[in-house]
């Protein structure tokens, strides 16, 4: 049966709006886009994507940690695909070695669901455990690999404290030996600092060039506080304005190395109202991109 003419016209629109939402991404380098944290997480899908599309973000990620969220993550494109300015950049999975079995595997769900929409994978090893090993995370990482690269999706190794790989440098050896071009890794401002690399990001940066797929950055204290998990959160994860840590090396890094890739705002557990934070993040963010980025 041929498609009726309604519906060929559907895809044409589809295909049109998916092309004009990509070129305007193209036409400008380093935009800021957030995670779905920092109040954020209280709303719907839409409402948190017509919220960072409405004060000048260029796109959202957020965690799938249960079958809700792979559920939800249909609603997070469907309505990231309405704004031509805006897209849902990557997914991160969490790989809890604690998990049942079956929520471990989801991630090709996951993989499945975010096919053909130019969605990254992140993918994040949890917290440690005495019998995992090295041969098992080389195993499972080349299998999630192979996986989305059958499906077209691009893997993004997500170093993260107290985790199986907690900073870019610790990850950089298996990313290098899988040495698959659509494996890559995230360089985590937040994370890098709680790893003791706070004074050395541009090195971070120029050691993992070759394999950069993804940046955050957050606001943050000069000097993490370690007292307590809560004080770590805050002092390495702040509203860009109201960090005194200072960032021109690690943006001068990616200038150095041409890094024009969207660049992520990490607002975990910020507590101030999205309408207060969001604006002035970006406002931030935009100056630093001028001084350092573009000039």
């Amino acid at each position: 049966m041929k498609p009726s003419f309604g519906f060929l016209l559907i895809m044409v629109l589809f295909a049109c709006s998916s092309t004009n939402k990509l070129q305007q991404q193209e036409k400008e380098n380093n935009l800021l886009y957030a995670y779905n944290f920092g109040v954020l997480e209280h709303y719907t899908p839409k409402v948190q994507i017509q919220t960072l599309h409405g004060f000048g973000y260029s796109g959202i990620t957020f965690p799938i940690a249960n079958e809700n969220d792979i559920k939800e993550l249909d609603e997070y494109i469907s309505n990231a695909n309405l704004i031509e300015e805006f897209k849902v950049y990557s997914v991160f999975f969490r790989y809890n070695f604690e998990n049942s079995e079956a929520f471990k595997e989801s991630w090709k769900q996951v993989i499945d669901k975010i096919e053909g929409e130019k969605i990254d994978l992140w993918f994040v090893f949890g917290r440690n455990k005495s019998n995992v090993n090295e041969q098992f995370i080389e195993s499972k990482l080349r299998e999630v690999v192979s996986y989305a690269t059958a499906k077209g999706v691009t893997v993004v190794l997500y170093p993260h404290s107290n985790c199986y790989f907690d900073h870019a440098e610790q990850a950089l050896p298996i990313v290098k030996k899988i040495s698959s071009p659509n494996l890559k890794l995230a360089v985590h401002s937040c994370h890098e600092m709680r790893a003791g690399n706070g004074d050395r990001l541009h090195e971070v940066v120029l050691n993992v060039k070759d394999y950069l797929g993804a940046v955050t950055i957050a606001g943050a204290d000069k000097v993490v506080d370690t007292s307590t998990p809560r004080t770590i959160d805050q002092s390495t994860i702040q509203p860009l304005e109201d960090g005194e840590f200072d960032f021109e090396s690690f943006l001068k890094a990616l200038k150095k190395i041409d890094y024009k890739g969207p660049v992520g705002f990490i607002n975990f557990k910020i507590e101030k109202e999205p309408s207060d934070y969001l604006p002035k993040s970006l406002k931030v963010w935009n100056e630093w991109k001028t001084k350092y980025l573009e000039n």
